[in-house]
């Protein structure tokens, strides 16, 4: 027995080796079927990246089947160029839209996880405005200074390296301390803890304070990458998402993880710092991990259009990752955790309107009309089906929906009654609301003139929540369905029926015609969507995406499928004298309606144009005038003027008294400028304290008159709770020969000039000549 124990051991002992050889080939294997890609990130290792460094060191790249290399940023790097170039598959970058020289770089956004930058300008304490930046050492990455929002600020306020000296960032805040450069980029998650540590005095600059607002830490590749390889990229996201949301959650850990094996150059506590503040950027109560402010984007773009940065003939395009996929492709790509959900889900129940025709019926038990239509090709989409709940009613419907019989409707509108236990996508279809009568009455301008009247709803539509709020005191009577709502009208139980315009309109062509009309348009219109239940969120996101790869051309083939036109042979005159007094009625409404929406109209220009704060022209107004002005000039060979003027010491206000005392000290003196120019002249608030004042007609030393006039009436006057303050002034002209810019550059000068030579003066610059 001892003999065949020690054969057994001895068996063991070489099988041992030949074990441990199966597995290593295993592993390696399974090492060989990862797929390498690379991520360039735009500065060193810190928290910022932190996502990315715990999807890698927590296998969830691996699992994804993906290699990660994760590259950190080195001097002279053009990240931007690196990925679509192709020399790196993906990259991260401090804006969502990218332009170089005028146009937008092509390319595709992945996910954002700042939502707000935190990319500054840290500047010694004398710098306090972006102009005052002129002439100094600016250091910052190759990136930011030619991409970034810093950039878009730099070339908004005429900084260029002609002159000021741009330097690449040496990562070494040394180089501040020790004033080798007068300012740095720097990100508020970073330098600014340890320059507090050290009780360095500092000046922050924040692009966003100027109107350059972007997100940050935006994940981005080229439209090949993205083509070539969709599942990978999907892939990717998915992970790096996975990578942030562990990384949030285990701060400690990560903050370990990221000190012991990617870099020490910043130190525990700092790091720690840092979490805090990437939680704020974040804005994790508004935002999932990696969502996308598509909003914020086009907005970016639209202010580069007024500024003059980017070409109006420049727009965003297609830029981002699903989009672009449903553009060339046409196929919904779903994410990992999307294609679970539906593997787990198995079916999906649908509840509809059983009688809501041409939109949707039940017909012989079979779902008919442009919803069903519509959810028959977003089914051949999904991995898995879609089955109909036959109800008789729609309130049945609504019941089982609350009751979780229901996954979706197929065409529902959004109210706050619903939104209880209903998310809703996009609407993909909208019409407006009307109202039928008897062929007896007026056209109604106004459902609150009525109110007391039987008006009849369907039970459960959501018109009847949107009236009610509306017209308070709104008689609605409940009905069954459209046809049971459109014969009490007929036979005088109701005096109208509401509900949209295509359901009431095929009503009346199909059974109505000769007894019923439409008498009125309600101002809201209906807006109709796909509801799901809001107990399981992925679904609404899986229907979102299907309903933005709805084909434009298939939606409007099928509403022409179910409505079609119906030609009439015969010709009725009392028809026809019907039609012109409704066409009388409502060119009418119409007019009333066009000076109601000319009149607002009027006022919303008024709105876009003017300082929320001042109630001066802001800049996208003065911008305007400069065009008007320099095209006077150069066509007519006219005089104009430019002044710029600036409170003296202004910050002081803030710092004593509050933002609040600040603005109104800013209200008081825009008051002042008001007050004292011509009638001719444009006043306008140019950004923070400084005023900028157009004068048509007059020259340079005119122009200095005024300004001296202007300066005398502040220092005269008494600001309440402040007391007596000053401004200094820079005048300057536009001549045929320059252009806006070197205008604006002029008379910026000559502002710096009155600011070097101890505040409250008037300087002027016309041309090369400068003159205290």
């Amino acid at each position: 027995m001892r003999t065949q124990h020690l054969l057994d051991i001895k068996h063991r002992l070489y099988l041992l080796p030949l074990i441990t050889l199966f597995v290593m080939l295993i592993m390696s294997t399974k090492a060989l079927a990862l797929e390498k890609i690379s991520l360039q990130l735009d500065w060193k290792f810190q928290f910022e990246f932190a996502g990315f460094i715990m999807a890698k060191e927590k296998g969830f790249y691996q699992e994804a089947g993906l290699d990660v290399e994760l590259l950190e940023y080195q001097a002279g790097f053009d990240t931007v160029e690196k990925v679509l170039s192709q020399e790196n598959n993906y990259g991260i970058h401090n804006s969502s839209v990218i332009i170089h020289e005028g146009e937008l770089q092509p390319i595709i956004l992945l996910a954002t996880y700042y939502q707000q930058s935190p990319l500054i300008f840290v500047t010694s304490k004398e710098i306090k405005t972006p102009k005052d930046l002129i002439g100094k050492t600016i250091m910052g990455t190759k990136d930011e200074l030619k991409y970034s929002s810093l950039a878009l600020m730099l070339d908004h306020f005429f900084i260029t390296k002609n002159n000021s000296k741009l330097i690449e960032h040496s990562f070494n805040i040394e180089d501040f301390i020790n004033h080798e450069v007068d300012a740095m980029s720097a990100f508020r998650t970073n330098q600014l803890f340890e320059l507090d540590k050290q009780n360095i005095e500092y000046n922050i600059i924040d692009p966003a304070d100027y109107g350059f607002l972007m997100s940050a830490v935006n994940l981005f590749t080229s439209q090949t990458e993205a083509l070539q390889h969709p599942e990978r990229t999907r892939k990717f996201i998915d992970a790096s998402n996975r990578g942030w949301t562990y990384a949030l959650k285990h701060p400690r850990e990560t903050i370990a993880t990221i000190y012991k094996k990617y870099s020490q150059k910043k130190s525990i506590d700092a790091l720690a710092y840092e979490v805090a503040v990437t939680k704020k950027m974040m804005l994790l109560d508004f935002f999932e991990i990696g969502a996308i402010n598509t909003d914020l984007s086009l907005r970016t773009v639209k202010q580069l259009h007024h500024s003059g940065l980017l070409p109006a003939t420049q727009e965003l395009g297609t830029f981002l990752f699903d989009d672009l996929l449903l553009t060339y492709n046409h196929n919904v790509i779903f994410n990992e955790k999307q294609q679970l959900y539906l593997q787990n889900k198995k079916f999906i129940n649908l509840c509809v309107d059983p009688d809501w025709m041409p939109f949707e019926s039940i017909q012989n038990g079979k779902h008919v009309g442009i919803a069903a239509d519509i959810i028959s090709s977003l089914a051949k989409q999904l991995p898995i089906p879609i089955h109909l709940i036959p109800t008789q009613s729609w309130q049945e419907s609504i019941k089982k929906a609350k009751n979780r019989q229901c996954d979706i409707f197929s065409m529902a509108s959004h109210t706050p009654e619903r939104s209880l236990y209903m998310d809703f996508t996009t609407s993909y279809t909208t019409f407006p609301v009307v109202m039928a009568t008897t062929t007896d009455k007026f056209f109604i301008s106004d459902i609150a003139d009525i109110k007391d009247k039987k008006i009849g709803v369907v039970k459960g539509y959501s018109v009847e929540e949107s009236l009610r709020k509306a017209v308070p005191g709104i008689n609605i009577i409940e009905v069954k369905s459209i046809n049971d709502g459109l014969q009490q009208v007929e036979n005088g139980q109701l005096f109208g029926y509401i509900d949209n315009l295509m359901t009431i309109a095929t009503a009346i062509q199909k059974d109505f015609t000769g007894s019923l009309k439409i008498s009125s348009r309600l101002e809201d219109d209906i807006n109709l969507s796909i509801a799901t239940r809001n107990d399981e969120p992925l679904l609404q996101e899986v229907f979102q995406k299907l309903i933005y790869n709805i084909d434009p051309e298939f939606k409007q083939s099928t509403f022409n499928k179910w409505v079609p036109i119906k030609q009439e042979v015969s010709f009725d005159y009392s028809l026809m004298w019907k039609i012109i007094i409704g066409i009388c009625l409502l060119s009418l409404a119409f007019i009333y309606h066009y000076h109601q929406l000319r009149r607002l109209n009027q006022r919303l220009k008024k709105l876009s144009v003017t300082d929320k704060l001042t109630g001066l022209y802001n800049r996208v107004k003065m911008d305007d005038v400069l065009i008007e002005q320099k095209a006077e000039v150069d066509r007519y060979s006219v005089n104009a003027s430019i002044i710029l003027l600036d409170i003296d010491f202004f910050k002081r206000v803030n710092d004593t008294y509050g933002h609040a005392m600040g603005d109104a000290v800013l209200v008081e003196f825009a008051s002042v400028l008001q007050k004292n120019v011509r009638s001719t002249d444009y006043v306008g608030r140019w950004g923070g304290e400084e005023f900028i004042i157009v004068c048509p007609h007059i020259d340079v030393e005119e122009g200095k008159n005024l300004a001296e006039k202007l300066l005398a009436k502040i220092r005269e006057h008494s600001y309440k709770h402040i007391g007596k303050m000053t401004a200094s002034a820079g005048v300057s002209n536009f001549l045929p020969s320059i252009t806006i810019k070197e205008a604006l550059y002029n008379v910026d000068q000559a502002l710096y000039q009155s600011k070097q030579a101890d505040r409250d003066k008037v300087s002027v610059k016309k041309g090369m000549d400068l003159t205290p």
